[in-house]
């Protein structure tokens, strides 16, 4: 009778790989195809690679990553790439992914972390068509600083709004009300040392009050979370 010889465990099959070399894989993938492409293919090839990280960069984050980090992803890529800066927002991103970071509606107010939250209207109005702080709203906004400037773990989230841009165009409206929201952000950031990571610009997709003094300014709330209430 012949020894018995037993059959080895077999190991997972060839074909399978880890999630990090599959990620591995598929940026290697990107990388030869920018390599072997035309130049003028370079920037859409980088905003392929920027779109993957900014997905990735996202997931499992408890709150959406705003315009201004997903911008400098994207630019962070393009220098990875030996790419010149994208002069023109507009096209860094599609326009409709882009919103997805930037746009406030109001239930992504009630999807937050329990929480209190102090409104502040009209923190800064501006003309017309307009996303440049006027003189007023920065006097303004240099008189409330003291009481908008989040501390521990506060969230300040500035809100545009808009409906008045020039074409009068639902998309124009909702660029407007970002870039009015961004304007006060840096200002409050670049002129009173706000931190950057606790303060948010945002734009109302649709303006729901029909009130020119509304729609034409930028409001804020500084967010508290419910077990950061006595700090």
């Amino acid at each position: 009778m012949g020894e018995f010889v037993e059959e080895p465990k077999k190991g997972p099959p060839a074909y399978m790989v880890s999630f990090a070399d599959m990620m591995t894989l598929i940026l290697t993938f990107f990388i030869l195809l920018v390599s072997m492409s035309k130049e003028q293919n370079y920037g859409l090839m980088a905003k392929g690679v920027g779109s993957f990280i900014v997905a990735l960069q996202s997931h499992g984050l408890s709150g959406v990553m705003s315009g201004t980090d997903q911008s400098s992803v994207f630019e962070e890529v393009r220098r990875k790439f030996n790419l010149p800066p994208e002069p023109d927002a507009s096209r860094r991103t599609n326009h409709d992914n882009a919103s997805r970071y930037e746009l406030m509606r109001a239930e992504d107010l009630q999807s937050l972390t329990p929480h209190d939250e102090v409104p502040f209207p009209s923190v800064a109005r501006f003309e017309p068509g307009s996303a440049v702080l006027t003189e007023a709203s920065r006097s303004y906004i240099d008189g409330m600083a003291g009481s908008l400037e989040p501390h521990r773990s506060q969230l300040l989230w500035i809100e545009g709004h808009a409906d008045d841009a020039a074409s009068g165009a639902e998309n124009d409206n909702v660029v407007l009300a970002i870039l009015r929201a961004r304007a006060v952000r840096e200002y409050l950031i670049e002129a009173h040392g706000f931190a950057p990571s606790r303060v948010l610009a945002r734009g109302w997709f649709r303006e729901v009050e029909q009130d020119v003094t509304r729609t034409r300014a930028v409001d804020a709330r500084l967010i508290t979370p419910r077990h950061d209430r006595g700090n």
